[in-house]
């Protein structure tokens, strides 16, 4: 399957009355400046089920206020929680709704169960922080993973092969790529678009996978921040304090959400009761979501290169990828010019991971534009001549990564579920079928980006080959704080 199915399947979907009259009559409604509290509560009265949901809601533990009564009529649910609140949790609930319709695969139970526990988490993360809404983070992350029901209905079958490649510990973003050309984060974009819910919830749904938790960058929208670490949060697999990676998750968390480590500890510690509670106001038996939390982790199973690749082949490369590091340890140790060993790193992004395509580009803040400074590969020299990019969002992933700390995986560059994430210019030069970029970070800051692919109109980039780059990058990132940057 490919993402061009993947597409025609979300303007069916799109085609047809999921969206409930009520819930187009309160949008029509919430857009209406003209519009009181008593509007908005006779649109919900018009859906029985949905008013004992929002009554439930508003009753419940997660939205009780001190000393305030029992609440028993929408309009004192408007008036208590806010006209903007109300309609949003409306939308939330009925999306959700409408996910359990579109599907009867047994997957549903799962995605459910993960959409409901990220839920809980987001909305106590955006209490805590103060940053951001709690109910617009609990609606926001109530359907950010809505993509994975327009994959499930494309393709059952498909879908089963990536729970497979899971299982075996392929990463779910590249197992949706290999199996339908497209991940559940672009599709659900997609799909958001289609139905025209709020740009805010399309941006959050599309970009929650581009954030790496345990690196994010120092600006971050704060409603895309908390649903990344509710979702990281989400799959921790006991207490953070016994692992590590989940550990410094946290931290990452706290600093970037402005959250006190004591008060985020008792957030995490504390989820199941409000698990607990939600699942009761949304009507959804989801059994122990903790158990949705479990993943895993498949020791030694990194790849440094392509999936056509043999296992003897990977492990060939995986030893020269570790001989190239301790090389550039040996060069920085012994005076070696940095020169010489960037231009080292960028060969062993060719030889060793598989691009045909490496160019390094320096970060010009005075003239705010991104300039070729090393290359390597076939062809490399020639992108390179002509691949000056202004410092701005407009340029795409290659600004991002400066801009916003970014490692960005783009494989099906030209994809129309990226919006403007590829960069228009950028892929009018490079005509790359998809590509990898990284960061190369100092203390002082990024001092440039690392771009690599398969060459024009070639292979496309894998996950893989993405991860073992932004590896590289790290590397040049040692070299260069190790210099005086004059010199290089």
């Amino acid at each position: 399957m490919t993402s061009a199915n993947v597409f025609e399947q979300i303007e069916k979907m799109g085609e047809l009355p999921s969206l409930p009259q009520t819930l187009l009559k309160i949008q029509t409604v919430a857009n209406d400046n003209r519009s009181s509290a008593d509007d908005l509560a006779n649109c919900i009265l018009q859906d029985q089920a949905l008013t004992m949901r929002i009554l439930k809601v508003v009753n419940s533990a997660l939205y009780q206020r001190r000393n305030q009564e029992k609440v028993r009529t929408v309009r004192k649910a408007v008036i208590v929680m806010g006209f903007e609140t109300v309609r949003k949790l409306a939308l939330g609930l009925s999306v959700f709704d409408m996910m359990s319709k579109l599907s009867r695969s047994p997957l549903l139970a799962d995605i459910s169960s993960h959409s409901l526990l990220t839920a809980a988490i987001a909305q106590s993360l955006a209490e805590a922080s103060g940053r951001v809404a709690p109910e617009e983070a609990f609606v926001t992350a109530l359907i950010h993973d809505i993509g994975q029901i327009v994959l499930v209905e494309c393709s059952p079958a498909d879908m089963d092969k990536v729970q497979a490649d899971m299982a075996g510990g392929v990463p779910v973003l590249e197992a949706e790529r290999r199996h339908f050309g497209i991940t559940h984060d672009r599709a659900g974009r997609r799909l958001a678009a289609r139905w025209q819910l709020p740009v805010e919830l399309q941006n959050v749904i599309g970009d929650h996978h581009d954030i790496d938790p345990s690196t994010p960058p120092k600006q971050m929208d704060p409603l895309l921040g908390v649903i990344v670490y509710a979702n990281a949060m989400s799959r921790f697999t006991c207490q953070a304090e016994d692992q590590p990676e989940e550990y410094k998750i946290l931290r990452k968390a706290g600093r970037a959400l402005g959250i006190s480590h004591n008060r985020l500890e008792e957030i995490n510690s504390g989820l199941a009761e409000e698990i607990e509670v939600l699942a009761q106001c949304l009507g959804v038996d989801v059994g122990d979501m903790r158990d949705f939390g479990a993943v895993v982790n498949v020791e030694g199973s990194v790849n440094v290169a392509p999936v056509h690749m043999d296992r003897a082949e990977i492990a060939d490369r995986t030893a020269s990828q570790l001989d190239l590091y301790r090389r550039i340890g040996l060069g920085i140790s012994g005076g070696t010019p940095p020169t010489e060993l960037l231009e080292e790193v960028v060969r062993g992004a060719v030889d060793i991971l598989g691009f045909e395509r490496v160019i390094l580009l320096k970060v010009d803040r005075q003239a705010h534009e991104l300039r070729p400074m090393l290359a390597g590969g076939p062809g490399a020299g020639d992108l390179a001549e002509i691949l000056t990019l202004p410092l701005k969002r407009e340029s795409g992933a290659v600004a991002l990564a400066v801009l916003e700390h970014r490692d960005l995986h783009v494989p099906q560059a030209r994809s129309e579920a990226y919006g403007d994430l590829a960069g228009a210019e950028l892929l009018d030069l490079a005509r790359c079928t998809g590509f990898a970029v990284s960061p190369v970070r100092t203390a002082d800051g990024v001092k440039a980006v690392l771009y690599a692919d398969c060459g024009p109109d070639g292979d496309d980039v894998v996950a893989e080959q993405a991860t073992e780059l932004a590896g590289l990058a790290l590397q040049m990132g040692v070299i260069l704080s190790a210099v005086v940057p004059a010199k290089v």
